[in-house]
């Protein structure tokens, strides 16, 4: 694990917010609107033989101007409020057998700023409730005055990245919540990761304009919709000619 530094930054008692790909990519399209909306700055990337490409090889992806790029974390620090956030993201999750590595390479990393707390994004997959938000913590009062916001999950387990860095962050002494965005994930779905950005602007006071992600919601949204009258055989004039009917009427 190599970590590249471009800015050292008077950071205090920053928190860590996480969000990489995995269900439906709510955790990752939630930390891009964050960087995207917010313009933090970028302080460090990260390299490793445990971020590897898709399938598990290691090299470069290519990118269609024929540009190119080691598979990467990248750290961003937003000090513009209280609390500080210091904000990672990345392309890949790590391979299976280097996921403690890298999340103890990261905590020692944040660990430097005076980092305490650590906020994981992701999905939580389910076919109802998917406006809601779940929540698993150490400690309660990391969700005090958003109970009424979250629910909290019941059993089951959490994997990758997102479990292990809220783990070994607990075994640190560090105070850990998870917030998993409900989610089909079948698709990226910013819908998801809207209503998690949502409890995160707000826990953490961050001046964010939802209205790119609003249109990116309906963007998505629009070529599902193509994409089922395909799947159903339905010529697009006359699923054209179904706009404007009863709300619902045609819901797959």
């Amino acid at each position: 694990m190599r970590i590249i530094e471009f800015e050292k930054l008077d950071l205090k008692d920053p928190i860590l917010v996480q969000g990489l790909p995995g269900v439906g990519f709510v955790g990752k399209i939630a930390l891009d609107f964050f960087i995207e909306e917010l313009k933090p700055i970028k302080i460090a990337e990260a390299y490793s033989t445990y971020l590897t490409l898709p399938d598990g090889d290691v090299g470069v992806k290519v990118e269609s101007n024929g540009a190119y790029n080691l598979p990467k974390y990248e750290f961003y620090a937003y000090h513009e409020n209280t609390p500080q956030t210091i904000f990672l993201t990345g392309d890949i999750q790590p391979s299976p057998w280097g996921q403690y590595r890298v999340a103890e390479e990261v905590l020692d990393y944040v660990g430097g700023f005076g980092c305490k707390t650590v906020i994981a994004l992701g999905g939580y997959n389910t076919p109802q409730n998917l406006e809601a938000v779940y929540a698993i913590y150490n400690d309660l009062t990391l969700i005090d005055g958003f109970q009424s916001r979250v629910k909290i999950a019941r059993g089951g387990v959490v994997k990758g990245a997102f479990g292990v860095l809220l783990g070994l962050g607990q075994k640190r002494g560090m105070n850990c919540l998870g917030l998993l965005g409900a989610t089909r994930g079948i698709y990226p779905d910013p819908r998801s990761s809207r209503n998690v950005v949502q409890v995160v602007a707000d826990m953490l006071n961050l001046p964010v304009d939802l209205t790119g992600l609003d249109r990116n919601i309906a963007d998505v949204e629009s070529k599902m919709k193509r994409l089922r009258s395909i799947q159903r055989g339905v010529p697009m004039q006359q699923e054209r000619g179904r706009e404007g009917g009863p709300p619902g009427a045609y819901i797959t």
